[in-house]
């Protein structure tokens, strides 16, 4: 199902901030174009800059808030895939990024948690290991509670 694709992406992610030598490629593992194309963007520029993730993030809770397996892959302008809403909010307490002196370059007193909006979607329908993140707004907040 498409929530269990979100530990993956989650992981993912921090995986392609923790260690600049992988491949930025394997976003596509668990995303797709537009998000794919930010994530990607985000994490060569805060590579450029010389800057490293320190910790990871913790998924606390994620859960489908709208499911619409419909799907119309020829249809024209854009095809409409299966896709499912997830909400999630990601413990990002333990999360620092770090220039090349060690020096955190995170603003103190952020907010622990992000809330995640994504929209996951398939285009292989029903191949479940086709689903993809391919929207992931997130916005700071202080619990998983809002």
């Amino acid at each position: 199902m498409a929530v269990a694709l979100v530990p993956d992406y989650v992981g993912t992610i921090d995986d392609l901030y923790l260690d600049p030598s992988l491949p930025l490629d394997g976003i596509y593992q668990v995303a797709v174009a537009p998000e794919a194309t930010a994530q990607a963007t985000a994490i060569g520029k805060f590579r450029s800059q010389g800057y490293r993730q320190t910790g990871r993030s913790q998924l606390v809770m994620a859960s489908a808030v709208s499911v619409d397996l419909s799907s119309t892959p020829a249809a024209a302008p854009s095809p409409v895939f299966p896709t499912v809403v997830v909400t999630a909010c990601v413990d990002v307490g333990q999360v620092d990024a770090v220039d090349a002196s060690g020096t955190s370059v995170m603003p103190s007193g952020r907010p622990k948690y992000l809330i995640q909006q994504l929209t996951v979607v398939n285009s292989s329908y029903p191949d479940t290991s086709s689903w993809r993140v391919s929207e992931a707004p997130n916005r700071q907040a202080q619990s998983c509670d809002g």
